[in-house]
């Protein structure tokens, strides 16, 4: 065979796809497949694209009748195959990303494995909706992390990582007993720095996140501090005289009630009227503070 047969013969029946970077095959992309087609215009839609992984192939009859419809002579024996363009994952890039969601940059991040199936060119990403593993895991406890590469806008392509990640951080633990239902004072608890999962987010890391409110339980001294072990402190404690104002259109009240139970900041509380007796509804502001909407106020007390 002549090199220019050879030539002819390779650019008629390609050897290697070529690779498409959108959700359908134009005109343009069958060009670069079949040169005959160049004919076709550029933006005409072809088919649609493979799924990453696999591969499109136009065999010479469907060819034939795309070049009937463009007034083009396919070439004999011809056929067109198209791909997305794959990339090996490495376990850099997997670092890399995971390292972004994690957001501790001294995190210590250890690839135990990785997906072996190329991946599409993108943006590699590992949502914690991926996490295959409760927050509070022991650090030393590899987990398995399901990532996604987005590519062509907003297409996904899964893959996934096995790995153990540690950082040294903050955590509040408890000095001395804490009894449920007394604030927690600055001297009760402490920071301590240890090696832990950076993503669990149970733990209290922070003495603001402490100072204040009041345990649900006993926590003994040198135990962590949880969050879900606190709740906030109340605003307002039943038998509190609370200071209310009151509002009806641009008109304004103000008075003094009694809590007849506790509430938080936010919390609709039931307060008791001291003059009447009469009791009424009223949300929570602040520091023995409420604010009620009201009616004419004539008809604040009798609101039951």
């Amino acid at each position: 065979m002549s090199a220019w047969l050879l030539v002819l013969s390779t650019l008629l029946n390609p050897s290697r796809c070529e690779t498409v970077s959108g959700d359908q095959i134009t005109g343009q992309d069958l060009a670069r497949a079949v040169p005959p087609f160049s004919a076709v215009p550029g933006d005409a839609v072809i088919g649609f694209s493979p799924v990453p992984g696999s591969r499109r192939v136009f065999a010479f009859p469907e060819l034939a009748r795309i070049g009937k419809k463009y007034g083009v002579q396919a070439p004999a024996d011809s056929t067109a195959c198209f791909e997305w363009k794959m990339q090996p994952l490495t376990e850099d890039a997997v670092r890399a990303a995971i390292r972004e969601t994690v957001k501790t940059p001294d995190a210590r991040i250890e690839i135990l494995a990785i997906s072996k199936a190329e991946i599409p060119e993108g943006k590699l990403a590992f949502p914690l909706s991926g996490l295959s593993a409760a927050t509070n895991v022991d650090p030393a406890t590899p987990v398995t992390w399901r990532g996604e590469v987005l590519f062509h806008s907003a297409h996904k392509f899964t893959m996934w990582a096995r790995v153990r990640i540690i950082a040294n951080m903050a955590r509040v633990v408890a000095k001395e007993l804490l009894l449920p239902g007394r604030p927690v004072s600055a001297q009760q608890v402490s920071i301590e720095m240890r090696d832990d999962f950076p993503l669990r987010s149970d733990l209290a890391r922070s003495l603001e996140e402490v100072v204040g409110r009041t345990p649900l339980h006993a926590i003994r001294p040198g135990a962590p501090v949880l969050r879900t072990d606190l709740r906030e402190p109340f605003q307002v404690q039943r038998g509190d005289t609370v200071f209310v104002t009151a509002i009806c259109g641009g008109a304004e009240l103000q008075l003094e009630a009694v809590a007849e139970n506790p509430g938080k900041q936010g919390d609709v509380i039931s307060l008791k009227n001291p003059r009447t007796g009469r009791m009424f509804r009223a949300r929570v502001e602040g520091k023995d503070q409420a604010l009620v909407m009201a009616g004419p106020f004539a008809m604040l007390t009798e609101v039951q």
